[in-house]
């Protein structure tokens, strides 16, 4: 099936450029302000949110930056190019491979040991002075994220550490980047792993890097097979929501970079993991031909 939105990188890109730097420059002051106003200490490796209006809040000025930084900008870069056609265009659609769907959703579910053995392994790299503090400044504020005393307080971080980053960002790494831009640029595969490493690099969470790039790939693999972003925003939010549900009925946050785990079952299940994955990607591969999933070409609407 041919795409009838091939050949419009260049325009998006420009339009991407342009929508992200606008969106950051009213996002930011926006989120700025409000951190501002709240006296919030967003950026700062020591600070607590001790009450649970300081934890709504904090929680609040999160989600709209997500929702700036990456929901806002890039629809607003994809209606510009594709105009009312843009949801199909990066595959806000049904599976155009839904036999694939299985392979997907497996080939996730399976890889999850594999992600867990790569953050042990991530922590084990000594980090410089200035990634300690990022991280501890990235922990602090998630420590106030997933601080519960009440159930409004899950709600709100459900909504803004499962709902809002599972669309938003798999709107712009899978839906823009990978389906969009980078497929054209870079190739398909080489589209997955370019998308993946941006995914996992903005994040700024150096202890965390590799499994956050392996999340990517295999979010993006379920993209290229099944042709619907439905898919990746699912299994995104199935993963952040289980952190967040986990967290409060345990009544204890840990941060990533306190991993406390056996290591041999670690890496048992890990390389496991890694060669049921492999499988997985080489048999879906094969039955697709090599080709991703081809983008609905019913733009009437």
């Amino acid at each position: 099936m041919a795409d009838p939105f091939r050949g419009t990188s260049l325009r998006l890109l420009l339009f991407t450029v342009l929508s992200v730097l606008a969106m950051l420059l009213l996002g930011g002051g926006i989120v700025g302000a409000l951190a501002l106003h709240y006296g919030l200490p967003i950026g700062d490796p020591s600070g607590v949110f001790p009450t649970v209006a300081d934890r709504q809040q904090l929680r609040f000025v999160l989600l709209l930056n997500n929702l700036f930084t990456f929901g806002l900008s890039a629809t607003l870069a994809l209606y510009l190019t594709y105009r009312h056609q843009w949801p199909v265009a990066v595959g806000l659609v049904s599976p155009t491979r839904p036999r694939q769907v299985p392979a997907a959703v497996g080939a996730f579910l399976i890889g999850l040991p594999l992600i867990g053995l790569s953050a042990y392994l991530n922590l084990q790299v000594d980090l410089p002075d200035w990634m300690v503090r990022s991280e501890d400044t990235g922990n602090a504020m998630l420590a106030g994220v997933l601080t519960f005393e009440r159930l409004p307080e899950l709600l709100l971080a459900l909504l803004t550490v499962a709902v809002v980053p599972a669309v938003c960002e798999e709107l712009m790494f899978r839906g823009l980047l990978q389906g969009r831009l980078l497929t054209d640029l870079a190739g398909s595969h080489l589209a997955v792993w370019i998308a993946a490493l941006i995914f996992s690099a903005i994040h700024v969470e150096f202890a965390g890097f590799v499994p956050r790039l392996l999340l990517g790939a295999l979010l993006g693999y379920a993209y290229r097979w099944t042709g619907s972003l439905w898919i990746p925003i699912g299994l995104h939010f199935l993963f952040n929501g289980t952190q967040v549900l986990t967290t409060y009925l345990s009544g204890e946050f840990t941060p990533d970079t306190e991993m406390d785990t056996a290591v041999t079952p670690l890496m048992v299940a890990g390389i496991l993991s890694l060669g049921a994955v492999i499988y997985l990607v080489w048999r879906t591969e094969s039955a697709i031909g090599g080709q991703p999933a081809a983008v609905n070409d019913d733009t009437s609407g």
